[in-house]
C-alpha cells in the first residue's frame, strides 16, 4: 500500500493507528502528536505486538535544526529480582507470566517525545486509541493466524482471555473487540499525561498485580524508570549518512555491520536475488552475529564497544574474514527468543518532522497476563537476557536492560533525510531492514519492489551445537535459487509468508522535489495514509 503526499504521512501497523496519526496531523498536531496517537491506538488494534506494557525505541529528525535524536526506553529489570532462582529454573517457565515482566518503557518514551516535540494535549492525542478500546475495532482476517495460535496461551490469564477471547472463543474476521479496562487507562493518560503511568493509580495496578502473581515489580522501580537520550549509531556509506538504534539495542548495529561489511562489493553486475550475492550476506552474517552478541548489551562501556567495532581496524578485520571459508562460533550461550514481535512506524509531518519508531512486548503476546483493571499486556522481556552462570554482556542482572533487535534506521543525503524504516519480527527485524535497505541503495529498486521481494534470514546460532549456515527462505522464493543454496553447502527451510515469521518493513520516501511517499508492508495490517 502506498500514500503520497507534499504534507504529512504515517504508515503503521494497523488502519486504526494509521488513521489517528493522520487525525492528529490534521489537527495541528505535530509528527511526536501523532506518533504518540499511533503508538496508543496500536496497544489496542494490534494488542500482541506492542503496547503500554512494553518497550519503545525511536529517531527523531527535528527538521528546523536538522538534528537526529535517539530515544531507547527498552523495559527494565526490576530492582529485586531473584537471579539465582530464576536461573534455576528451565527457560520455558521464566517466559512468561509476572514473573518474566520488566518495567515497561513505552509510555515514559511517549512522554519524552510529546514534552520535547509535541503541542497538543494529551487528551486531543489519546482520543482515538480510548474510542477504538471503549467502542471495539474490528478484527482483521490476517490477525486471526495470530489469535488462533495463541488460544491456549493467552486463556490462561482469566482476564486476558476475556478480553481477546471473548465468550471463550477464537473471534472470527471482523468480530468487533473491545477493551473497556483499557480505555480507562487511556482516559487517565489523556488527564494527566503518559508520565501518570509511572505513578499514582496506574502504576499501583501494575505494581499489586505484579506481587500478586509472582512478579517484582516495585513503586520504587516505576518512579526510577526513565528514558535514554544516547547518541544514534551513525555510519556513512557511498554517498548516504545512516542513522541506526544504539546499543543495548543490538539491530541497527546489524544493518550497519552488514551495509559497511559489503560496501566495496559490486552490486552492479549481480542481481539482488541471485546465489553470489545471497551467499556473501550470508557469509558476513556469520561474522556480524557473534561481534554482536559478544560486544553489545546494556554495560557501563556501551560508548567504547560501540566505538571498537566501529572503528576502521575492526571494519577492515570483519572485511577480511569474510573471505575466509571457516565461518565464526557462536559468542555465548543465549535465551530463545522464539517468535519475538514488534510493531513499527513512521510519521512524517508538514514541516518535515519525522519519528521512526519500533515498540514490542517481546514474544508474541508478551507475558501473557493482564493486570485486573488495566488492560495492559505485560512485556516478558526477562526472557531476552542470558540466565547462564558464565556472565557476558547480555547476563541477567537487576536493573538492567535485557538487549532487543530494534532498528528503525534513517538515512541522509546530503544532510536531507531521504528514507525512515523499520520492521518487527525479532532477530529477522535486523536482516529484513537490511535485505530492503539494500534493495533501495545498492540496486536502485523501486520501495514496492524491494519491500515485497521474498525475504531470506540466516538464523542465528546461540550454541556451538546449532548450526550457522541455515537460511529461512519465504514463501514465493526461487525455488531453482534455493536448490543452488543447497548444492552450495547451506540447509534451507521455507516459512509461510502469513504466519508473522519474517518481517514486515514499513516507510517513507522523501524525494529531491520534496514530495513524500509512504510505503506499508502488505505481510501484516499494515497501512499507509496522507494528509
Amino acid at each position: 500500500m502506498q500514500a503520497d503526499s507534499s504534507a504529512g504521512i504515517v504508515v503503521s501497523g494497523s488502519k486504526e493507528s494509521t488513521q489517528a496519526g493522520i487525525k492528529i496531523l490534521q489537527q495541528g498536531g505535530t509528527a511526536a502528536d501523532a506518533a504518540a496517537a499511533v503508538s496508543l491506538t496500536l496497544g489496542v488494534t494490534e494488542p500482541f505486538n506492542s503496547g503500554l506494557g512494553g518497550k519503545f525505541a525511536a529517531l527523531y529528525y527535528n527538521a528546523s535544526t536538522g538534528k537526529i535524536s535517539y530515544l531507547e526506553a527498552l523495559d527494565q529489570a526490576p530492582a529485586t529480582i531473584p537471579i539465582d532462582e530464576l536461573r534455576k529454573k528451565p527457560s520455558a517457565q521464566r517466559a512468561r507470566g509476572y514473573g518474566s515482566a520488566c518495567i515497561p518503557g513505552c509510555a515514559a518514551a511517549l512522554d519524552l517525545l510529546h514534552k520535547k516535540w509535541g503541542k497538543l494535549s494529551w487528551k486531543e492525542i489519546s482520543a482515538p486509541a480510548i474510542s477504538a478500546a471503549r467502542n471495539g475495532f474490528p478484527l482483521p482476517d490476517k490477525q486471526i493466524v495470530e489469535f488462533t495460535r495463541s488460544y491456549e496461551l493467552v486463556t490462561q490469564d482469566p482476564v486476558a482471555g476475556k478480553i481477546y477471547y471473548p465468550n471463550g472463543k477464537v473471534p472470527e474476521k471482523n468480530q468487533i473487540l473491545k477493551n473497556p479496562d483499557l480505555a480507562n487507562t487511556l482516559e487517565k493518560i489523556g488527564e494527566n499525561g503518559a508520565d501518570s503511568f509511572y505513578h499514582g493509580e496506574i502504576a499501583d495496578q501494575l505494581v499489586r498485580a505484579s506481587q500478586a502473581g509472582g512478579g517484582w515489580f516495585s513503586k520504587e522501580d516505576f518512579a526510577k524508570y526513565r528514558v535514554r537520550e544516547n547518541p544514534p549509531l551513525v555510519q556513512e556509506y557511498k554517498k548516504y549518512r545512516i542513522y541506526a538504534s544504539a546499543p543495548p539495542i543490538t539491530g541497527g548495529a546489524t544493518v550497519l555491520l552488514t551495509l559497511k561489511s559489503l560496501e566495496a562489493d559490486s552490486w552492479q553486475e549481480i542481481p539482488s536475488m541471485s546465489l553470489p550475492r545471497i551467499e556473501r550476506v550470508g557469509h558476513a552474517w556469520q561474522k556480524i552475529f557473534p561481534i554482536v552478541s559478544s560486544n553489545f548489551g546494556d554495560t557501563p562501556d556501551m560508548a567504547e564497544r560501540i566505538a571498537k567495532v566501529f572503528s576502521p581496524s575492526s571494519l577492515a578485520k570483519l572485511i577480511r574474514s569474510i573471505h575466509e571459508s571457516t565461518p565464526s562460533t557462536p559468542a555465548s550461550a543465549e535465551e530463545d527468543p522464539g517468535n519475538g514481535e514488534t510493531t513499527h512506524f513512521v510519521v512524517i509531518d508538514k514541516a518535515g518532522n519525522i519519528v521512526c519508531a519500533t515498540q514490542s512486548l517481546s514474544l508474541h503476546w508478551g507475558a501473557a497476563v493482564v493486570p485486573p483493571g488495566t488492560g495492559i499486556l505485560l512485556n516478558n522481556s526477562l526472557s531476552n537476557f542470558g540466565f547462564g552462570t558464565k556472565k557476558y554482556v547480555n547476563s541477567a542482572e537487576a536493573g538492567k536492560r535485557p538487549r532487543s533487535t530494534l532498528a528503525p534506521v534513517l538515512v541522509m543525503e546530503n544532510a536531507k533525510p531521504i528514507l525512515a524504516m523499520g520492521s518487527p519480527a525479532s532477530d529477522r527485524i535486523p536482516t529484513g531492514v537490511y535485505q530492503v535497505l539494500s534493495n533501495l541503495l545498492d540496486f536502485d529498486m523501486d520501495p514496492i519492489a524491494a519491500i515485497d521481494q521474498p525475504r531470506f534470514h540466516l538464523r542465528r546460532a546461540k550454541s556451538p551445537s546449532e548450526p550457522n549456515n541455515f537460511f529461512d527462505l519465504e514463501e514465493g522464493f526461487d525455488p531453482a535459487l534455493a536448490d543452488a543454496l543447497k548444492k552450495a553447502g547451506w540447509q534451507i527451510g521455507f516459512k509461510k509468508r502469513n504466519e508473522y515469521y519474517f518481517g514486515s518493513v514499513n516507510l517513507i520516501r522523501i524525494l529531491p522535489n520534496g514530495k513524500r511517499e509512504g510505503f506499508a508492508d502488505e505481510r501484516r495490517t499494515n497501512w499507509a495514509l496522507s494528509e
